[in-house]
């Protein structure tokens, strides 16, 4: 009840303090006349507190709104940072969990028509996720379309799924698995691309690996995206071999066609720790009407992701090569199809036997 008569206040005071300072401007222009050059500093000075009050005034809005005249719950909280002075500043926050309501009145119910394009609107071979948050469900004339890639994935690509023993969530006993099986996986390959989730498993893969095949990896982090790659390109142009170990930012807006990338390797599948409050109270509000915030969001989200990086590899119609996923949930559980059904159609393998060899398991 005190923090809400408090925000009152400060709410208040923030809408009052907007109404001088637009009272200012006007009197400032208004005593200038056609002598504009002379105020225009001190506007220019004003100029720079509407948005901070506009902020202000929407952040208390929402912190003090009653949720039940909004379709979607508030997510609030305070962060707590170090101050100029020594002690310490509290941020308050408060944003609906989605913009699709926003979205409904200020754009889609205005527009006569909208084209919406992009290779990743679907998760999972479905539009669920990305029509929830931009607000689009309900509409009569809505007409998802999946236009089927020129590629031919059939032919050209395989998903490899390897029989991985390792828990992938023992990152310690997951690491040293992939230490074993990257010589053999990378021993016929001039340009690779391996893909990791956490940035420690990666540095601890990389120093781990036999010194032949250390000396052909190139590591992000140690310098520019773009001097990573021009780094790359110019071994294998080279004759040489080249690995690129990197993270999520070399799983998408990457180009490496031909012989730069003949084999993606994602060490996991890319799940990501819900850590801000917006996702939080969303997965508590999915959950709190029965639903399965793991299903709905996280195995989505991870099928953009994964989606995102195995499209790294056929980027021209000649291109060829292999998708490895060195995590065998990709094959062994249900929500594991459900990524599958999401990915393009590859020739999938599963198994350890050589990709060249009769008789392997596959997965449609």
């Amino acid at each position: 009840m005190e923090v809400r008569k408090a925000g009152a206040a400060v709410l208040d005071a923030a809408r009052a303090m907007g109404q001088d300072l637009l009272t200012l401007r006007t009197a400032l222009v208004d005593r200038a006349g056609d002598r504009a050059e002379a105020v225009q500093p001190h506007l220019a000075t004003l100029g720079g507190y509407f948005p901070k009050l506009e902020e202000l005034v929407a952040t208390w809005d929402w912190m003090l709104c009653d949720e039940t005249q909004h379709p979607l719950p508030v997510a609030r909280w305070v962060e707590r940072h170090a101050g100029s002075g020594g002690g310490d500043d509290f941020l308050v926050c408060a944003a609906p969990i989605s913009g699709g309501p926003r979205l409904r009145e200020l754009l889609w119910n205005k527009v006569g028509a909208a084209v919406l394009t992009s290779a990743t609107l679907r998760a999972c071979g479905r539009f669920a996720m990305f029509l929830e948050e931009a607000g689009l469900q309900g509409y009569a004339a809505l007409e998802p379309l999946a236009l089927a890639s020129p590629f031919d994935y059939g032919r050209r690509a395989v998903l490899h799924i390897p029989g991985v023993r390792a828990d992938p969530r023992d990152a310690a006993a997951h690491g040293q698995e992939i230490v074993r099986r990257l010589p053999a996986l990378l021993a016929r390959q001039r340009g690779s691309l391996v893909l990791f989730a956490s940035a420690r498993q990666m540095r601890e893969v990389q120093a781990a690996l036999p010194d032949e095949l250390k000396a052909c990896v190139l590591m992000q982090g140690e310098c520019s995206r773009r001097e990573l790659l021009e780094r790359h390109r110019a071994r294998i142009d080279a004759g040489e071999r080249s690995v690129l170990f990197g993270l999520a930012s070399l799983a998408e807006g990457v180009d490496l066609p031909g012989e730069y990338c003949t084999h993606v390797i994602c060490a996991k599948l890319p799940f990501s720790v819900p850590d801000n409050p917006l996702e939080e109270t969303r997965r508590e509000w999915i959950e709190a009407q029965g639903r399965s915030a793991f299903l709905e969001r996280s195995v989505p989200e991870v099928g953009i992701r994964l989606a995102q990086a195995t499209g790294r590899l056929l980027r021209t119609d000649d291109d060829h090569g292999t998708v490895t996923v060195l995590d065998p949930r990709l094959g062994r559980t249900h929500w594991g199809r459900m990524l599958l059904r999401g990915l393009p159609p590859f020739r999938i393998v599963i198994g350890d036997r050589p990709l060249d060899a009769p008789g392997l398991a596959e997965a449609a």
